[in-house]
């Protein structure tokens, strides 16, 4: 297997072992793998990319006991999972040991199986918050909020709601990816916006509705690529005083007027250019939403990242590849999910930060060194399996291990193997496929799933009566009193969806007090509901390659059609019309 490294001078071409499609690793792939000395991957990038975000659950929140204080709490994991769930204050105690749990390692027995049976022992972190989280019991994967409900991936907010990807922002609702903003409610994309509403890939907009690419706007209604513009209605300039009187006559308040105006706009949107690329001051990089980035190639949603492939979500990075999710000053990551906080010679590990270096097939293992399919440890150095070892056992226990890996490899019901430098199996991810961001970045039917060897969740059976249906809500907020606040309100989809949906939902007073503030109807979907419809707003996590569409005669590439290509999101049967750099700066900047 080590052989397979050192052909670094040409590509190959492989056979996925999950899905059977082909795959290239280029030079550059096992100059890599050769420096991080693993071997080249037999799953292909998607397959790969999907089985990480299979490892996150972030959204689906559970009331369960703690199993070691006995009390009520909201946790990450089903209460029929198979998994030991503690709180948060329990976990993080000295009220137990995670090397009681200790294993010597059984050369008889495949190490994913051994693995398998520590993974399920060892009680896991039931929900992720760290810092100070006031009045934010709702939440995961957060830091430092105040009065925030149902939001995740999120940090630094305050009086937030329905959200993911929300960092610095206050005062907002129903939004996926914003960041240093207030007031903001069904905003995909934006950044440092204040009053801003159904608006996608915004920065430092305020007061202004249904943007889209725009920049530095403030009272603009409808409008595509505009930069440092004020009082624009379709991209038509008014005056301050046109503006105010055109968008007396414009502004929807019922909910029907409002899905009307989303209508014209999205049709307005197809006929305005687009950039092949979200990005912002990067170099020498593919993929899309990438922001201070270098060297950076299909990658997504990364900010201030060098030299990565195949990423999503990372931030702070260096010489990282088939990454997902953190960062935070971390570098020489591979195959590993939510991997954050000065990690370093991090593979094939999840759920693992705060300085944790040189460790292989780990989960909430952090603050440690040296540990190999270690769960739960915390300042521990050279740990196999939990079992602690002196320095000179555990170094030559390792490569024994790693032979014994390849040796007898762990093998699941669908006949896939697992050596070293396989992730974890399918069949010992901690949630079911329609528990994760897999889910909703690719999402795929409970029959598909279970094909490919994953689990999935069937939906609980609810106890409550629905008091109010969709189709009776009111239209316009001025037409909702305070007895809302004690309807039970149905889902439109009414779990007719494959959106995770809770056919019913409830309005708090904060919800309703927000509502009031913008002008906003009440909804008729679940919140998940709705934050699927936003996810369906982005272009997906995939690139095509493309040629610009640029024919204009005043651009660098002269007369006929600009030459250039490139990989982008937009799908070829899109109806976008798609730029280079070049061409879609010379038109918007």
């Amino acid at each position: 297997m080590q052989s397979e490294t050192n052909n670094t001078s040409a590509s190959s071409v492989r056979a996925c072992q999950n899905c059977k499609k082909e795959f290239t690793i280029e030079p550059d792939d096992f100059a890599f793998y050769e420096k991080m000395k693993v071997p080249p991957p037999t799953w292909c990038p998607e397959c790969r990319l999907i089985k990480r975000l299979a490892w996150r659950g972030e959204r689906a929140l559970y009331k369960r006991k703690c199993n070691l204080c006995g009390q009520d709490k909201i946790l990450i994991y089903h209460p029929d999972s198979p998994y030991t769930a503690y709180c948060h204050s329990c976990w993080w105690s000295d009220k137990w040991d995670t090397q009681s749990y200790a294993k010597d390692y059984n050369f008889s027995k495949p190490f994913f199986q051994q693995f398998k049976d520590l993974f399920l022992k060892v009680p896991r972190l039931g929900i992720i918050q760290q810092g100070i989280n006031v009045n934010s019991d709702y939440t995961n994967r957060v830091s430092d909020n105040k009065d925030c409900y149902l939001i995740f991936a999120a940090a630094n907010n305050e009086n937030c709601s329905y959200g993911t990807s929300v960092w610095d922002s206050k005062d907002s609702m129903d939004n996926y990816n914003i960041h240093s903003s207030e007031l903001c409610f069904e905003c995909i994309d934006c950044y440092r916006c204040s009053r801003l509403m159904y608006s996608q890939e915004c920065g430092s907009c305020v007061s202004s509705s249904f943007l889209f690419h725009c920049l530095n706007c403030n009272d603009c209604f409808g409008c595509v690529n505009l930069r440092n513009k004020s009082y624009c209605i379709f991209n038509e300039q008014f005056t301050k005083e046109e503006y105010k009187k055109q968008i007396e006559k414009l502004w929807p308040k019922k909910r029907g007027e409002i899905e009307a105006m989303q209508s014209r706009f999205l049709e307005f949107v197809k006929k305005q250019i687009m950039p092949a690329v979200v990005e912002n001051h990067s170099t020498n990089i593919s993929g899309n939403w990438l922001d201070e980035c270098k060297n950076v190639q299909v990658g997504f949603n990364c900010e201030r990242v060098e030299d990565g492939k195949y990423l999503f979500g990372i931030m702070d990075a260096k010489d990282v590849m088939d990454y997902t999710y953190w960062g935070k000053n971390s570098e020489l990551i591979y195959e590993c999910s939510s991997i954050g906080r000065q990690c370093s010679q991090v593979f094939f590990s999840n759920e693992c930060w705060d300085q944790l270096v040189r460790a292989q097939y780990c989960v909430n293992c952090m603050s440690s060194s040296d540990l190999f399919g270690c769960v739960g440890l915390r300042k521990k150095q050279y740990c196999i399996l939990n079992k602690q070892y002196t320095k000179e056992e555990y170094e030559a226990l390792i490569p024994k291990i790693i032979e014994h890996m390849n040796a007898m490899p762990y093998k699941d019901a669908l006949g896939r193997e697992y050596r070293y430098g396989s992730t974890f199996p399918l069949d010992m991810h901690a949630f079911a496929y329609n528990e994760t961001i897999a889910q909703e970045l690719f999402p795929i039917s409970k029959e598909e799933a279970l094909k490919q060897g994953y689990r999935w969740l069937e939906p609980e059976v609810k106890s409550y009566t629905v008091t109010l249906k969709a189709e009776n809500i009111p239209d316009s907020i001025e037409e909702v009193s305070d007895q809302i606040l004690k309807e039970i309100i149905g889902c439109a989809h009414d779990g007719k969806c494959n959106h995770q949906c809770t056919q019913a939902f409830k309005i708090t007073t904060s919800d309703l007090n927000f509502y009031k503030r913008m002008g906003i109807p009440i909804p008729k979907m679940c919140p998940n509901c709705r934050h699927f419809a936003r996810l369906s707003q982005r272009t997906p996590i995939r690139l095509w390659h493309r040629e610009c569409m640029c024919n204009k005669e005043n651009h660098s590439h002269g007369k006929g059609k600009c030459q250039n290509e490139f990989e982008t999101s937009y799908a070829p049967d899109r109806p976008e019309i798609v730029y280079c750099k070049n061409c879609y700066n010379k038109e918007v900047a």
